[in-house]
């Protein structure tokens, strides 16, 4: 089994029905999660909050059952800095 790191915009693609990328999201959602476990950390959680208007709301689409929620490294934090 393989643990996927999921990016925001994956999850965010999903969430508001992008008529560009859905299908493409979605599918990708399904696959990699019939492969191992879909992980998000604190920074994709907060980017998907804006579209929430309370916590319950994300909490109750990011579930544990869908995401494990995995703490960021600071080695992994430093890393992606210098890469943006």
């Amino acid at each position: 089994m393989t643990d996927i790191l999921v990016d925001s915009n994956v999850i965010l693609d999903v969430i508001t029905q992008d008529p560009t990328w859905f299908d493409w999201s979605a599918s990708m959602l399904s696959e990699y999660a019939d492969q191992g476990d879909l992980v998000i950390n604190s920074i994709i959680y907060a980017e998907i909050s804006t579209y929430f208007p309370q916590i319950e709301a994300l909490d109750a689409l990011i579930t544990p059952e869908r995401f494990r929620r995995d703490e960021l490294p600071y080695p992994a934090g430093f890393f992606g800095g210098q890469a943006f």
